[in-house]
């Protein structure tokens, strides 16, 4: 009888064991999910156009690069959809909870080339003419001309893909104005940053490429971004040979990732500049602000719940 438990215990345990690596692995990304509070956030046009889209909606919601790479998880689905430049208090975090204590407020230069994002000054925002044609030049391929498209698919009202539409700044593409956000109310930790900012409306054989730039810091009314180094995003461009050129998510072409260590008390501050003579205004689609645990906690958690799987099994 004794012996009979004894290799019934001993059969289980190296059954547990084989297990034991994808078991730690799930329960390492549950941990993660559980402790993340993740915002995405989608700047959509408030045009009246057929063509324009509205909020992030079905088949697109999680058609996102920190979906892609897999620190969103598939069941964080809730966008916070914006068509004006109003600062809002009322966000949710990206699991539908209320975002409770965290604000956003949108800014541009004041002064083109000044390099410095007066927040809460709007003026020259256009929030209008950016809602995604995938651009019309003969011989280049649309943003949007494939069913696979990390824009989406379509010029059409139903292309509801985040970062299909968005904003730029005001000024004209040789001399405009950057644009950018404070993010306030965040908890402390570490953060990825992932960015979508381009013109969607064109696929042109000159890209127009971006200097995205982020930073943490005390809140403030103005946030200079020109002493700081940009992430650069491409913004490349392909020809019709090559039809499914936007159907992948590319750090550095399509998107950046950015990461941040937040303190207790600071603001997020984020400022997109057009990087080439060709097209000096910022532009900026969508804004994924990610949790990212801290590896020794992760692991912990980890280990709690495993034992208590091992208990609960014997």
């Amino acid at each position: 009888m004794v012996v009979t438990r004894l290799e019934s215990v001993r059969a289980e345990t190296l059954e547990f064991m084989k297990t034991l690596p994808l078991t730690l692995l799930s329960v390492i990304w549950t941990c993660q999910s559980l402790s993340a509070a993740n915002l995405m956030i989608n700047l959509r046009s408030s045009s009246t156009n057929a063509a324009a889209s509205g909020n992030v909606a079905s088949p697109y919601l999680t058609l996102s690069p920190g979906h892609d790479a897999g620190t969103l998880s598939l069941s964080e689905t809730t966008w916070n959809n914006f068509s004006s430049t109003g600062a809002s208090s009322s966000l949710s975090y990206s699991d539908g909870t209320s975002a409770s204590g965290v604000s956003l407020i949108f800014g541009t230069e004041s002064v083109t080339g000044s390099g410095t994002i007066d927040l809460g000054t709007v003026t020259g925002i256009n929030t209008t003419s950016l809602y995604g044609t995938g651009g019309a030049v003969a011989g280049q391929q649309s943003l949007v001309g494939n069913s696979g498209s990390i824009y989406g698919s379509g010029n059409n009202s139903g292309n509801s893909a985040a970062a299909r539409a968005g904003w730029f700044g005001g000024g004209t593409s040789a001399v405009g104005n950057a644009v950018g956000m404070r993010v306030d109310g965040l908890v402390a930790g570490d953060y990825r940053i992932y960015v979508m900012a381009r013109n969607t409306n064109s696929n042109a054989t000159t890209a127009a490429p971006m200097n995205l730039y982020a930073t943490t810091g005390a809140s403030a009314a103005s946030f200079t971004f020109s002493s700081l180094t940009a992430d650069v995003l491409a913004n490349t461009t392909y020809p019709n040979s090559n039809p499914t050129a936007y159907n992948t998510f590319v750090d550095g072409t399509n998107y950046v990732a950015i990461d941040l260590t937040l303190l207790t008390g600071q603001s997020l501050f984020l400022a997109s500049d057009g990087s080439s003579a060709a097209e000096t205004r910022g532009f900026l689609n969508m804004v994924q602000i990610v949790s990212v645990p801290e590896p020794a906690a992760a692991l912990l958690g980890a280990l709690g719940t495993l034992t208590l799987l091992r208990r609960r099994r014997f």
